[in-house]
């Protein structure tokens, strides 16, 4: 083989090799950029669903322990009627029902933020965990009201305790929906 011949095919080979590892070496680099591209997407969409979860979470947590704390002080209530400090021990659980209430703008603007979030599982979530809420409070109510009307609470225990378990079974699975978008890794 000639040498000028040989020169010319090993500068060839070399400059393939070169532009091929070029090549090789811009794809990869394309690739990573893209993979950070979705990790950054990733990270946008998450932060703001994840405050939005933990807003309605809180605020749907502490109506849950006011209208319990309402059930509870109605039933002690309930043992005392007919005492003279009647009137005085019904004020507890009417404030705590209402402190309940209270929470519902709260609650609603929380649930109004995981709309527009979502996604759909998670809104979904949100409806059933305010509607089951909103059943134990109607429970809770339907009870406060015998109590006043000097009626028993036997017929009222069982769907308190009922509607109070389901909204807290809602509200596990709210967290459950809530956990599974947010736990993907993000890369």
């Amino acid at each position: 083989m000639d040498s000028g011949l040989a020169a010319v095919l090993g500068a060839t080979v070399g400059a393939v090799g070169t532009g091929g590892a070029a090549v090789v070496a811009a794809l990869f680099a394309r690739s990573q950029v893209r993979m950070q591209l979705r990790a950054e997407h990733q990270r946008s969409l998450r932060d703001p669903r994840k405050a939005a979860y933990v807003t309605l979470a809180e605020c749907w947590r502490s109506k849950h322990e006011r209208a319990s704390d309402a059930w509870m002080e109605l039933r002690m209530t309930a043992n005392h009627r007919g005492e003279s400090e009647f009137a005085e021990l019904l004020r507890a659980p009417s404030d705590h029902r209402a402190a309940a209430f209270n929470l519902t703008a709260a609650l609603e603007h929380a649930q109004a933020v995981v709309y527009v979030e979502g996604p759909k599982a998670v809104t979904d979530a949100s409806i059933h965990v305010s509607a089951e809420l909103t059943s134990f409070l109607g429970k809770v109510h339907d009870a406060n009201k015998a109590v006043h009307e000097g009626v028993s609470l036997d017929m009222h225990t069982e769907a308190c305790e009922e509607a109070r378990g389901n909204a807290y079974r809602q509200y596990l699975c709210f967290l459950y929906a809530a956990s599974e978008v947010l736990g993907g890794d993000v890369l």
